[in-house]
């Protein structure tokens, strides 16, 4: 799919990031030890340049390493700043930096790159993320993913090496695990496809599960007082219901080392980022649309 306005928004922040927060970074390195300050250097320009390719070229792990990487310049432009007050290009650098910690979490830069991958007439409709999640804990894998490493670059700036060296160690470590984490989430979606509509989410079901199109009587908002099967995996917001005129077989996802059974439900609740998009794209697809 076409690259939407707000993926070529973070392109141009992203590209501007060198000449303008970048002047805020060399004014707080100055000075430095210099072996130290060339590795911070290429270690910036190397995130910077894997955060350009996943701009370029649509992919979920990409996503996930735009999401990881998209805060980055703001917290290291923050400390910069703390150390040496910015001059005027600097402050650009900040703001431009805090837009594109922010815009890459859209929906719309999620659908662009998650169908990255997407084969034939496929389309990947992102799922929206788990309520409880985002109160925290998304945000602790976040820190576990990159603290360590701002840490360690701070320790090598201040001659610090056996602190660097350790911190650097705990940040491989707690990245390996966090990213992982993190790209469960990216890979959540509802696809549509030629036989009907997949729900690929495994916080919700233990493998993906197709709702075919002729089964499908009604895809629309969920009534107040359903009792279709929750799929949602705790999302809040808008939800939508799929009624069947004839049961499917799934099974739900379960904690580890519980015991998974199938279930049969002719009704079940998801809860997808855009659910508008979705609906309209259900209609183009010929599923039967609700919208009340």
């Amino acid at each position: 799919m076409d690259a939407p306005g707000l993926v070529w928004f973070c392109r141009v922040v992203w590209l501007t990031l060198p000449v303008t927060l970048g002047d805020a970074l060399g004014a707080a390195l100055s000075g430095r030890d210099r072996a130290a300050t060339w590795v911070v250097v290429v270690a910036l320009w190397a995130l910077w340049a894997v955060g350009l390719i996943a701009l370029a070229v649509p992919h979920p792990a990409g996503l996930t390493a735009l999401r990881v990487l998209a805060p980055v310049p703001l917290v290291a432009g923050a400390v910069a700043a703390a150390a040496v007050t910015p001059g005027p290009l600097g402050w650009t650098g900040l703001v431009a930096a805090a837009l594109i910690a922010v815009a890459p979490f859209s929906s719309a830069v999620g659908e662009w790159a998650i169908n990255g991958t997407s084969y034939g007439d496929e389309r990947w409709m992102p799922l929206r993320a788990p309520a409880p999640l985002l109160l925290g804990p998304i945000e602790l894998a976040w820190a576990i993913a990159v603290a360590p490493f701002v840490v360690a670059a701070c320790a090598a700036l201040g001659s610090n090496l056996p602190a660097a060296g350790a911190a650097l160690v705990v940040g491989l470590l707690g990245a390996w695990f966090a990213v992982r984490s993190l790209h469960r989430l990216t890979r959540r979606a509802l696809v549509f496809v030629p036989a009907g509509m997949t729900l690929v989410d495994d916080l919700a079901v233990a493998e993906p599960i197709l709702f075919p199109r002729r089964a499908i009587v009604r895809f629309g908002p969920a009534p107040a007082d359903t009792s279709a099967l929750d799929l949602t995996a705790g999302a809040t917001g808008l939800v939508l219901q799929i009624d069947l005129d004839e049961p499917v077989s799934l099974v739900p996802a379960v904690r580890r080392g519980a015991v998974a059974e199938a279930v049969d439900t002719s009704a079940a609740l998801i809860a997808t980022s855009r659910p508008g998009a979705v609906l309209r794209l259900a209609e183009e697809r010929q599923v039967r649309v609700s919208r009340v």
